[in-house]
């Protein structure tokens, strides 16, 4: 029984809702942590922070890039700059509302970073509808995994660039390969004939988001010029896979809602012992024993010339 064409990996508010609190929970020691720290290096790099104006943290999820920024480059961001951080999902917004309040009851009033987390403003705000900011009102953007997953990343990028500074940067970051997805293909694929289903489709990432020569192209033919691509490792270490295979089926996570919607109870714990298995498998262990699952981010940033 083989699967049906994939499509293109796409998620809703109402997703993200469903699952914003087990995200935020975990997200610190997720892979898609791991790239941020990259990114905001990259936008310093072509645009010292220093000189910000209006910082856009754009699909912010529950605000890790927004605190990388603030934590890394409290000391050299401007008095008078301000972090916009959007995302279409109102729990998410939520969480970076409650983070800001909860820094602000944490640090002294003496304190830069407590300044600058004053200055953060949560905003309900869909990344390919940036129509509240005023044209060329951004000095600096970063969507940590976020084009790829919008109804229409063209557009996304069009709208970056609008609200663009001439100058401004926008650095973003895309999946070159998960391999917890292939084995939990692999795992689907060799637990749904037993259910007497057929294999639904697991959303895979357009082709051109997947590689550094793909989203090179994409920026430019948006209008970004100077784009500077880069890999970085970002891989899963599951000290326990059954607890790892349990947890992510169990995520709500847009990433396994093509297994979790079509299943009962009973058959989704099959397939989380299929996870499991293929991860002891397939998976090279290391030194501490943990199961490593590949994982490798592209990312890509772009300045505005006009």
């Amino acid at each position: 029984m083989s699967s049906t064409t994939h499509h293109n990996f796409k998620v809703s508010a109402a997703d993200w809702n469903k699952t914003s609190s087990n995200y935020a929970a975990n997200i610190s020691k997720a892979p898609m942590s791991i790239p941020i720290f990259h990114l905001i290096s990259l936008l310093d790099t072509h645009l010292p922070f220093s000189s910000a104006t209006t910082i856009l943290d754009v699909g912010c999820g529950p605000g890790n890039g927004t605190a990388a920024i603030i934590s890394t480059f409290h000391d050299t961001l401007p008095p008078g700059s301000q972090i916009l951080s959007t995302d279409f999902s109102e729990g998410m917004v939520d969480i970076v509302a409650r983070t800001r309040r909860a820094k602000l009851e944490e640090l002294s009033e003496e304190s830069k970073e407590r300044e600058i987390w004053e200055k953060v403003q949560p905003l309900v705000m869909d990344a390919t509808d940036l129509s509240p900011l005023p044209d060329a009102s951004v000095s600096h953007i970063i969507a940590n995994f976020v084009f790829f997953m919008t109804e229409s990343p063209e557009k996304a990028l069009t709208e970056a660039l609008r609200v663009l500074q001439p100058q401004g940067i926008c650095a973003c970051s895309s999946w070159a390969r998960c391999q917890w997805m292939e084995l939990l293909d692999l795992a689907a694929q060799r637990s749904f004939p037993g259910f007497g289903k057929p294999v639904h489709e697991m959303p895979v990432i357009a082709p051109q988001w997947t590689n550094a020569e793909g989203i090179a192209t994409l920026l430019d033919n948006a209008g970004f010029r100077d784009v500077q691509t880069e890999y970085v490792e970002a891989p899963i270490v599951a000290q326990d896979p059954e607890g790892f295979a349990k947890f992510f089926l169990g995520s709500g996570n847009p990433a396994v809602t093509w297994i979790t919607d079509v299943l009962s109870e009973e058959e989704i714990r099959e397939v989380e012992k299929a996870f499991e298995e293929m991860i002891r498998e397939v998976c090279e262990r290391n030194e501490e024993g943990g199961y490593v699952l590949a994982g490798t981010a592209v990312l890509a940033a772009g300045k505005v010339l006009h």
